[in-house]
């Protein structure tokens, strides 16, 4: 949450021609809520269920760069998934800087109640391990440049490929 997965998704997408998908966005036009309005209605629980829904009917996308909400992992059906679709990045940012990114922002329901640094101190004790166990390649967005980082992504991925052919 706050680490640029949608900024730098967009800009990497364009930089390599490929399609872009964001999940929560992708869930919010499906269901023609927002992100916030499906936790008020249907609690975690229910707009986890949808997200997995969505990882399955997309897993089958090639080349296209696939920005997820940060809770997809919990799952493990998820994380098995999403390394079998191919190259996984985890975008990462200190406390500090996700916080200033997020605590403001309305429409992230997992922080809106309450001390934002706690919450996404637990959200990422809670994540990291699947996080790093999933990834190929782990990039901090403390110091933000979606050019910058994509062309960083963009290497390692060319790695990647170059060594699964």
């Amino acid at each position: 949450m706050g680490s640029g997965k949608t900024s730098i998704g967009k800009k990497l997408s364009k930089l390599m021609s490929f399609d872009f998908i964001d999940t929560d966005a992708l869930i919010e036009e499906k269901t023609g809520a927002n992100i916030s309005t499906i936790f008020e209605h249907e609690g975690e629980i229910g707009f986890r269920d949808r997200e997995s829904k969505l990882l399955e009917e997309i897993m089958t996308c090639k080349n296209t760069v696939v920005g997820t909400g940060g809770g997809i992992i919990l799952s493990e059906i998820n994380r098995e998934i999403i390394i079998g679709m191919g190259f996984v990045v985890y975008l990462t940012a200190s406390i500090k800087e996700l916080v200033y990114r997020t605590e403001y922002d309305k429409n992230r329901p997992l922080i809106s109640n309450g001390n934002a640094k706690t919450k996404i101190t637990n959200i990422l004790k809670e994540r990291q391990e699947y996080y790093e166990n999933t990834s190929n390649v782990i990039i901090s967005t403390d110091n933000y440049d979606t050019v910058k980082l994509s062309k960083i992504i963009i290497k390692n991925y060319e790695k990647y490929e170059k060594n699964n052919c």
